[in-house]
């Protein structure tokens, strides 16, 4: 890891990173301002939200993963600013939209972060909803970046390292 740090997740600058990606490409792409609020870490992996896009992320010195989590709310209103279409629930449209979505930010970040050192490689992203658990065999740790979008609703990036 660039900094020499045993946790990336200390490292501000990956964490800049996905809070610039994500803020970027909803703006641009789904013209949805997102404000990003207190980063936490998580005491023990949980996922929130009704729509998830998760990526894995592998580089020479870590393996973690990246999930989005969208409320319906919240999700529902970006692919309406994204696309121009209204959607009641969540259906194909919005699914490939999370898909997107997600491998919009992960390359975001991943551009930044390799300009640092960081070495990721690329991923196909993952679209998960319905009643659903996640979890994971790893003991590592998650930071979770809470962003509030104009709606109110809530959208969650959470990065979870082994």
């Amino acid at each position: 890891m660039p900094d020499g740090s045993s946790n990336p997740l200390m490292d501000k600058r990956l964490i800049v990173a996905f809070v610039d990606g994500v803020s970027n490409i909803l703006n641009t792409m789904a013209m949805t301002p997102v404000k990003p609020t207190k980063p936490f870490i998580e005491p023990s992996f949980t996922v929130i939200g009704d729509v998830i896009g998760t990526i894995g992320m592998t580089s020479k010195s870590w393996r973690g993963s990246l999930f989005l989590c969208f409320s319906k709310d919240s999700i529902l209103s970006i692919i309406q600013n994204m696309i121009g279409e209204e959607h009641k629930e969540v259906n194909q449209e919005v699914r490939d939209g999370v898909g997107e979505l997600t491998n919009m930010v992960y390359g975001s970040a991943k551009a930044a972060l390799n300009q640092l050192g960081y070495e990721f490689d690329m991923a196909i992203p993952t679209v998960i909803t319905g009643d659903f658990t996640v979890s994971h065999s790893s003991k590592g740790v998650t930071l979770v970046i809470p962003f509030e979008l104009p709606n109110g609703s809530l959208m969650h990036v959470k990065i979870s390292v082994q």
